[in-house]
């Protein structure tokens, strides 16, 4: 299914579910990437009212029905970590309640990612620096260790000035 296609159905998803606030297209089909293996990456903002794991199971099953494939991922952005949030805002929108709701969501994503993108790069750095986690954590152990260690020697030094 094209694009155009898909937006005419994923409106008419979103205009008879009163939940659904914003609808994105993400990932490969968004940017024009899409191959052959390619799944429909779908970003829904649920109206938190009526947010709840049975519905969202329902949604992305009738989402599954419309586009006629099971290749359907969704995510909800309720509760989408910024990073990911603020990728599915790159992406296309297929559908807005209305234009307020989309101006102040993705006015709320673009300040969490760019709040936390100092702290996102920096754990991307380490991960990317291949530190090893476990010498890490040997590291520390054994300083706690030496840390043990030196208190056991101060407090027998306490105990024969007392006795």
């Amino acid at each position: 299914m094209n694009l155009q296609d898909l937006q005419p159905r994923v409106q008419e998803f979103g205009a008879a579910e009163a939940a659904v606030l914003l609808v994105y297209l993400f990932g490969s089909l968004a940017s024009g990437r899409a191959g052959p293996g390619s799944d429909y990456d779908l970003g829904v903002l649920l109206d938190r009212r009526e947010d709840s794991p049975a519905r969202r199971a329902r949604l992305t099953h009738e989402l599954v029905v419309i586009l006629g494939t099971s290749a359907v991922d969704v995510v909800f952005l309720n509760q989408a970590p910024p990073e990911l949030a603020f990728a599915v805002i790159q992406g296309q929108l297929m559908y807005e309640r209305d234009l307020a709701t989309r101006v102040e969501y993705e006015a709320y994503v673009m300040g969490r990612y760019y709040d936390y993108l100092p702290y996102l790069r920096a754990q991307r750095q380490e991960i990317l620096s291949g530190e090893d986690h476990g010498a890490r954590i040997q590291r520390y152990r054994e300083a706690l260790g030496r840390t043990e260690r030196t208190l056991g020697q101060i407090r027998a030094a306490q105990e024969q000035k007392q006795g």
